[in-house]
């Protein structure tokens, strides 16, 4: 199965510099380098190839495993002149489209509403919601958690 990313020009740009011919991605999910470079390439000449970049985003499908690879490729800490957070929300994109590609698996982090939690997590967050002085307290004993 394939997600769709809107990429702009910048994230196109950086991916493709990011992304070598030798990038097969990890041992359980494997990549077929130039084929994921040709579909950003193709965005790269539709978004930059005449030398001006085209504002807006242009739709590109990746699979699970180019995915793994496009989130290798990116830190939060990625910056633009013009967007301090570009890192955030690249990788945003990314894992909003590997989570949509994993819904069978659990991979709750919060207790925002939709989420969902094992018994263990439930437990676990009304143990921490109990004990408001031991968040704030980094020298609190974890052995009970």
């Amino acid at each position: 199965m394939t997600r769709l990313l809107e990429l702009n020009a910048e994230e196109v740009m950086v991916l493709t510099d990011r992304i070598a011919n030798v990038d097969y991605g990890t041992e359980e999910q494997r990549v077929i380098p130039c084929l994921l470079l040709l579909k950003l390439g193709s965005a790269y000449v539709e978004l930059i190839g005449d030398g001006v970049k085209r504002a807006g985003t242009l739709p590109v499908a990746f699979t699970e495993p180019e995915l793994w690879l496009l989130r290798s490729k990116v830190n939060s800490n990625d910056k633009m002149p013009n967007d301090p957070l570009f890192g955030v929300k690249l990788l945003t994109k990314v894992y909003t489209a590997l989570l949509a590609e994993n819904q069978a698996v659990a991979v709750a982090a919060s207790d925002v509403s939709g989420q969902q939690f094992g018994e263990w997590e439930r437990k676990a967050l009304a143990t921490w919601k109990e004990k408001p002085d031991a968040r704030n307290d980094p020298d609190e004993n974890d052995s009970d958690r």
